[in-house]
């Protein structure tokens, strides 16, 4: 069987333009997963007669493998969640807060949600399980995520020891730039312009093809693949910025940047962090992210779910299908999407998975083999020795995890090709550190306050962000006090939990001090930290899927194994790494909504879905 490498045509669209989903939302997959949902209030679909009670494995109890459980369970099949650690909700990772439940949480992993591009729009998987399926008094409760220049208490810039972007300060300043306003440095607004000048440009030029019930929109995304996947980020930043709307060819230019601009860029970012960590990547991530609704001014943050308790099993003792105790589900931060996925009954359903005698959940369970077996019945063998067949398995665990602990045997070049080994083993998984400490109070809302609320860095702390859940006097908020990606993150890794402490707080102190005079460790509760490196975590091996230039064709094959071979194989993959907007939660959903449906066409399926037809309605990745 020959796979062609050189693939450059992500998809074709069928002539239902009934089910486009609004812009921005995802480029390469324009279908309304929303609508799709609501359409369903029974489940996607129910099984044809001698198909009932049809078994799956899913390897990892993240927001994939929590979707992909739940929505096949609604459709009659038998579920087994496989987690390698003890508690569900994978990089959705809400740790309480050492001073108690009623303050701030702390978020290891995700933290800013997109809505595509508000709450309220309906145009996205995360909208629908947060906001629309719960109970009106269950409804998540979010607010807007305080990025630098969207935080309400200000952010402060401090560069170059405090001199700023070109030593022209006499002695330290933090930079200010107030809310919803520009930086107060003419050289970090014109770098700011450039930016927004690119994405403007090429936002305006797209935003109307894109919902067009037409050909253009894939012809002219095919001629952007092409142009940009040869570039890095770095690439796309120091390429010339374009003036006219020619741009039919894919080629929309760059920011334009100055070698100097560039290494600004590096450090502050336009608005949601550093961006020098990203600088060796591919050029095709960044636009794929930022250009369709992933980033800018309405990321938010999850505080949790409402009337928390009016929902099943809160706060209790809860334990596995092998009777290992689970965390409690508190439905707090943004780890209560899985909680919710888990302990929750779906809409028209008489049982929750957590309830069902038909799923099961077995954590401290780490898959050391997935092996073909005559009749296309495939084995699940745990570390420990144990065994089990399924009709199918879902793999959502990331891919240098699964690389390091799963074997894949007895698969054929034509269920499993080389390729897509391949493909898992080298692309790029990033690594990150967090460091949260407990605040004794909301410090920028005090009276006489001159430390911003977001602190931009070009130290080895980076970015620091203070936020709370809530605005009542009660919640005393929290701190990361130092947020680092790739490089900056390895930095920190000789480094143990104690001694980096130290060496963040006296950074932070001296940054606030020597700029604004006060101390902002007076108002950070220094005995109770609590820290990540996901790069540490063997059960994750890295933080997130960020793919380097020319490796569309890895990620195609990513994007269409499910429907090109999950039939043959029995195999289907889901989850952030398996995409192309690595780091982020709709496109795990996403993938896991999509392998369902892969599965259930396979499957032969009746889809109860209103107004809706496989074949007419869904796109299809075509090579």
């Amino acid at each position: 069987m020959q796979i062609n490498m050189n693939v450059t045509l992500p998809l074709t669209l069928s002539d239902a333009g009934n089910w486009l989903p609004q812009y921005p939302n995802p480029a390469d997959f324009r279908f309304d997963y929303y609508k799709l949902l609501l359409n369903a209030p029974n489940g996607l679909a129910f099984l044809p007669l001698g198909a009932q009670q049809r078994s799956v494995a899913i390897v990892g109890a993240g927001a994939a493998g929590m979707t992909v459980a739940r929505e096949l369970l609604r459709c009659g099949f038998n579920v087994t969640i496989y987690e390698a650690s003890d508690r569900i909700g994978g990089r959705l990772y809400t740790r309480e807060n050492p001073l108690g439940q009623n303050q701030s949480g702390m978020e290891m992993g995700a933290m800013r949600m997109p809505f595509f591009s508000k709450p309220g729009d309906a145009n996205c998987i995360l909208e629908y399980y947060l906001l629309q399926e719960p109970q009106p008094q269950n409804r998540a409760i979010y607010a807007q995520f305080p990025n630098p220049g969207t935080a309400p208490g200000g952010t402060g810039i401090y560069l170059n020891q405090g001199f700023g972007p070109n030593h022209e300060f006499s002695v330290p300043q933090m930079i200010r730039w107030a809310y919803d306003q520009q930086p107060d440095n003419e050289t970090i607004r014109n770098l700011a312009n450039k930016a927004t000048r690119f994405v403007d440009f090429f936002v305006d030029y797209i935003k109307d093809i894109y919902v067009e019930n037409s050909n253009r929109w894939p012809q002219l995304w095919n001629n952007i693949v092409a142009h940009y996947e040869g570039m890095t980020f770095d690439d796309l930043v120091m390429a010339p910025a374009m003036n006219v709307y020619a741009v039919d060819d894919g080629n929309f230019g760059g920011f334009g940047m100055t070698a100097d601009e560039a290494s600004l860029l590096y450090t502050i970012g336009t608005g949601d962090g550093s961006w020098g960590a990203f600088y060796s990547i591919g050029a095709l991530w960044f636009i794929r992210c930022t250009m369709f609704g992933f980033g800018g001014a309405e990321l938010q943050t999850i505080a949790g779910l409402g009337g928390t308790g009016t929902l099943p099993f809160y706060g209790q003792p809860t334990f596995d299908s092998a009777g290992r105790p689970l965390t409690p589900p508190m439905y707090q931060g943004i780890q209560s999407l899985v909680e919710y996925l888990f302990y929750c009954t779906a809409p028209n359903q008489p049982f929750s998975l957590y309830e069902s005698d038909q799923a099961r959940l077995f954590t401290r369970a780490s898959v050391a083999g997935i092996i073909k077996q005559p009749g296309d019945r495939i084995q699940v063998q745990l570390a420990d020795g144990s065994a089990e067949n399924f009709d199918y398995v879902f793999v959502t665990s990331g891919q240098w995890a699964t690389q390091m602990s799963t074997q894949f045997l007895g698969f054929s070049q034509a269920e499993l090709p080389e390729i897509k080994i391949t493909a898992q083993h080298t692309q790029h998984n990033i690594s990150s550190c967090k460091l949260f400490f407990p605040l004794t109070e909301q410090y920028w809302n005090k009276p006489g306050n001159l430390i911003p609320q977001v602190i931009v860095t070009d130290t080895y702390i980076q970015d620091a962000y203070a936020l709370a859940w809530n605005t009542a006097q009660g919640d005393q908020g929290v701190i990361l006090a130092s947020y680092t990606w790739e490089d900056d993150s390895l930095k920190l890794l000789p480094f143990d939990q104690g001694r980096l402490v130290d060496l963040v707080l006296a950074k932070l102190q001296q940054i606030t001090l020597e700029t604004v005079h006060q101390d902002i460790t007076e108002y950070i509760v220094k005995g109770a930290p609590v820290m990540i490196q996901w790069i540490h975590e063997p059960t994750y091996d890295g933080c997130a899927k960020l793919y380097r230039q020319r490796d569309e064709a890895a990620n195609f094959i990513d994007l269409a194994y499910n429907q090109d071979f999950g039939a043959q194989s029995h195999l289907y993959f889901a989850g952030e790494n398996y995409s192309v907007e690595g780091g982020w939660t709709e496109p795990a959903l996403r993938s896991a909504i999509d392998g369902v449906m892969q599965l259930l066409h396979h499957a032969g399926a009746v889809f109860q879905v209103s107004d809706f037809n496989f074949d007419r309605d869904y796109p299809r990745w075509t090579p």
